[in-house]
């Protein structure tokens, strides 16, 4: 708790970053309250997130704060605290990763992940047939654009094995859960200030000054940009340039039903990462249907948006075919049915894919970006590193000179947060959202 008179944070972003740090924030002791331009929690990118709760990672320390989240979400309700309303599902049927190739890399990867506690295994080509018949184990790596003529040929190379992650999965519903963390804040004293559009921020004296579209300004002495794929404009507004670039990019997840509903075999389909052909789906809607993402292959051209407010959020026909006949690939019995599926934006570091979570140059100024997409699984994790960079920061330390050390107390673990700060190097990354 702050010794002194609780200092008021501003977050701007009411997603499930904005609302989990608003909590963390909250329960250290911060006067807090949260900014957004829609009228309720989680309805802006957060409601377009598949809520994938995965713990492979090319980095050891963000397997470690997935892991830690993971353990979160299968406690949910403790963690949050009584709420009066219904609570998000983490269902766990199980992730599993299908890689082109099984290298000294994955070796190294998967015994990290069991190093710190989680149940994973390597299967091989004909395990993978053997656990999962209805997937087929042709390798398809490199993927090929759909208007390639060799799009469905196979040279019969197999898969090179896959990762299974046996109590990973998802959240059923990405926006009830952000509904859940701001009824936990409000409970615990955080304000939201919604349908109220953050049109600048200047210094006022040592505080900050924030206008809103159509309502009076708001005071602060600390500013949280969690604002998804407005980051890189709320930081232009602030005067902060970072060292690393945030964009936003056009995603698109498409549904098909699930040939496999009603059946023995239907209830048990995992959730599926497929690095080797370029897509990524689960079950949806209690198995009933099957929601296709992409892994954005060295093919496909990324779409970044210039304007985020100019997005037209309608599906469209060119990712609906690369999507869904890829996953049909790897799962031969799904047909296409009715074009069905969400258009969004994700907020990426356009580097490496990381979220920057740290302060700025601009004393008070935090940013918890690049969040988009592979994040929420780790969002409760993240609030609390950015309400622990915005505590030391007000009892003076330079977490420039001096990193935190985050501690990961249900997994007795402790990671050292540089890797997310805007000052990192270079890291391994396979520039992939499972989200």
């Amino acid at each position: 708790m702050l010794s002194r008179m609780a200092r008021h944070a501003a977050m701007i972003g009411a997603g499930v970053i904005g609302c989990a740090t608003a909590l963390e924030l909250r329960r250290r002791g911060f006067d807090v309250s949260v900014i957004d331009r829609n009228g309720e929690a989680g309805h802006g990118t957060t409601s377009a997130s598949c809520g994938v709760v995965r713990r492979y990672y090319s980095q050891p320390g963000m397997i470690a704060m997935a892991h830690e989240a993971a353990s979160i979400w299968a406690d949910w309700s403790r963690y949050l605290g009584p709420v009066e309303e219904d609570l998000a599902v983490f269902h766990r049927p199980g992730m599993l990763f299908i890689l082109p190739r099984v290298d000294p890399t994955v070796h190294a990867l998967l015994a990290e992940m069991k190093r710190v506690g989680i149940k994973a295994s390597l299967l091989s080509p004909d395990e993978v047939r053997e656990r999962f018949p209805y997937l087929d184990t042709a390798s398809h790596f490199p993927a090929r654009p759909v208007s390639d003529p060799a799009f469905s040929e196979s040279d019969d190379r197999p898969i090179g094995g896959a990762i299974f992650e046996e109590d990973s999965g998802y959240v059923v519903s990405p926006s009830i859960a952000t509904s859940n963390l701001r009824r936990a804040g409000e409970r615990e004293g955080v304000r939201f200030l919604m349908n109220r559009r953050v049109t600048s921020i200047r210094r006022a004296g040592e505080r900050f000054l924030l206008e809103t579209e159509s309502r009076g300004p708001i005071e602060c002495d600390v500013v949280v940009n969690a604002s998804g794929p407005h980051s890189g404009i709320v930081n232009r507004m602030a005067g902060v340039t970072l060292p690393l670039e945030t964009r936003p990019l056009r995603r698109e997840v498409h549904v098909l039903p699930n040939p496999l509903f009603g059946q023995p075999q239907g209830a048990g389909v995992p959730v599926v990462g497929d690095v080797d052909g370029g897509v990524y789906f689960r079950p949806e809607t209690g198995g009933r249907d099957i929601v296709i993402g992409s892994t954005d292959p060295e093919c496909d051209v990324k779409e970044f948006v210039t304007d985020p407010d100019e997005f037209g959020d309608r599906i469209t026909d060119l990712y609906r075919e690369r999507q869904c006949l890829r996953a049909m690939q790897r799962f031969p019995a799904m047909r296409l049915g009715r074009p069905r599926g969400v258009a969004s934006l994700y907020d990426v570091t356009v580097r490496d894919w990381y979220p920057i979570v740290d302060r700025t140059d601009l004393p008070g100024f935090f940013v918890c970006i690049g969040t988009s997409g592979s994040s929420f699984k780790t969002s409760p994790v993240l609030g609390r590193l950015t309400a622990e960079l915005i505590q030391c920061a007000e009892q003076g330390r330079d977490t420039d000179r001096d990193p935190l050390l985050l501690d990961l107390p249900r997994i007795g673990a402790s990671v050292d947060t540089r890797f997310l700060s805007r000052h990192r190097g270079e890291l391994e990354t396979t520039s992939t959202v499972i989200g």
